[in-house]
């Protein structure tokens, strides 16, 4: 009988781990799921969001003079991010690979948003080696400016500060595809004067900015 009793027991306890196993890959599946999908849709376009057209002049060298940084008569490529964005992370290799290639000839400089604090943030932008130097935008009023609601995205300014790009570096999360490597497209165009094809322009795929819906607070610490 005890042996009966034991025999039951270890099949109990199995079937619990058989079930406790089942119930923990369904939820890791389902959040891998969710988060695959969220991040292959389109980011949701703010209701006020206001997008200057390519062609249009905007005040990239004030941007730069204000964060310490001087680019000289070169053109210069605003990467925008969130080091809290899976995307963001997926594409810092691209992003490097970019810089080494074009940045004799680019100046490359990062425009930061998150709702972290100010030291926070820093340490989470060190953590992420970009490479390239980095601003905060704080209120994401250099977002707003540039029409920029997601991340990563890229806005290019020729060397007049004329947008001449804004959009995604690729239509892969992970800047895998050599055939929809728009931002290396853009700088062809612009740096190499190649025949490479103009990016097209496509929906913001990524993640929200905090500022996508609204102003966010300029973070003092």
């Amino acid at each position: 009988m005890k042996s009966f009793d034991g025999f039951r027991s270890s099949r109990l306890r199995l079937g619990i781990v058989a079930v406790g196993s089942t119930l923990l890959f369904g939820i890791i599946a389902t959040a891998f799921w969710y988060e695959d999908l969220r991040y292959s849709l389109p980011t949701p376009r703010p209701p006020a969001l206001v997008e200057p057209p390519i062609g249009t002049t905007l005040p990239v060298g004030k941007w730069l003079a204000e964060a310490g940084f001087y680019a000289g008569k070169r053109p210069v490529l605003v990467h925008f991010f969130n080091p809290d964005c899976p995307c963001t992370r997926f594409n810092v290799e691209h992003l490097r690979k970019l810089h080494a290639r074009f940045g004799n000839r680019v100046f490359f400089v990062g425009a930061v948003q998150s709702h972290r604090r100010r030291s926070d943030l820093h340490v989470k932008v060190q953590q992420l080696e970009i490479g390239i130097p980095s601003f905060i935008d704080a209120g994401g009023r250099r977002a707003s400016e540039a029409g920029v609601y997601s991340t990563p995205q890229a806005v290019l300014f020729d060397a007049s500060g004329r947008i001449v790009y804004r959009g995604n570096y690729n239509t892969s999360r992970y800047c895998t595809d050599p055939r929809t490597e728009f931002v290396r497209m853009a700088l062809e165009r612009l740096v190499d004067a190649s025949q490479a094809p103009s990016p097209p322009s496509t929906p913001a795929y990524g993640c929200e900015l905090p500022s996508a819906d609204g102003p966010i607070a300029s973070q003092a610490n």
